[in-house]
């Protein structure tokens, strides 16, 4: 429910109320819902409305800020015809300006602070790191691991795979319903491991183990947020050097 209401409300703010009669009558009052939600929750864990004004002004600036670091046609448009052949010129071109966006969210992440509790703005702090970090993967060698995805010889290897990998969710999600993902056991935690280890056997056999970086995102971000980040060695587990929770 919380991470429901902050991502509708980025919506609902790149897109004012004083705005709404270019969308329906339905999606206004749902909008309105939702802003009144989380005007509670920041009123709620604040006691006074300031917090959510701060926030509001935050979240503006944000959108402001994305237009002005991003060049959003000309991404589109470049985005629609990239090419290997063009890769060379459009992530030496984007990427830049992608980083530089990622700072558009630094105020509106601390203000978010006064409206959750210590738990929840763990979780939305380690979810918003997704970003900087898929940025950072996505711009690896000029995009090397997109266009790898596409190579018919890993798309085919993992498809014929496909159900070895029902082997590791399956394991993984055996006994799992009761888990409190704030409160995550040193033995919980490496389960999750456990389930990283087979999937990246799993890829082993296609002889695609760097393709492991794309569930590392989440991974990654889910020892950002629960204790398992205090009881797994992390050793082992490649973390992107550019979300501070890295240094818990």
């Amino acid at each position: 429910m919380l991470l429901a209401l902050l991502a509708l409300s980025a919506v609902s703010i790149a897109s004012p109320l004083s705005k709404a009669s270019d969308s329906s009558s339905e999606e206004s009052m749902e909008v309105g819902e939702i802003m009144k939600e989380l005007q509670e929750l920041c009123r709620n864990n604040s006691g006074s409305d300031d917090a959510f004004m701060r926030l509001m002004d935050s979240a503006q600036t944000s959108v402001t800020c994305f237009g002005g670091a991003i060049d959003f046609d000309g991404f589109i448009s470049d985005l629609y015809i990239l090419t290997n052949e063009t890769r060379g010129t459009f992530f030496p071109r984007y990427c830049p300006q992608l980083r530089t966006a990622n700072k558009c969210t630094e105020k509106l992440l601390s203000d978010m602070r006064p409206c959750l509790e210590d738990d929840d703005y763990t979780i939305v702090q380690a979810l918003a790191g997704i970003i900087p970090d898929a940025v950072e993967l996505m711009c690896e060698n000029e995009g090397e691991l997109l266009f790898k995805l596409e190579e018919p010889k890993y798309t085919d290897c993992i498809a014929k795979i496909g159900d070895n990998f029902d082997e590791c969710f399956n394991t993984f999600l055996n006994g799992t319903d009761d888990w409190d993902i704030s409160h995550l056991t040193r033995e919980q935690c490496n389960t999750v491991t456990g389930f990283r280890q087979c999937i990246q056997d799993k890829l082993n056999i296609c002889k695609a183990a760097d393709l492991i970086k794309v569930y590392d995102l989440f991974h990654n971000t889910l020892f950002r947020m629960t204790p398992c980040r205090n009881y797994v060695d992390l050793a082992n587990v490649e973390l992107l050097d550019n979300n501070t929770l890295n240094e818990v």
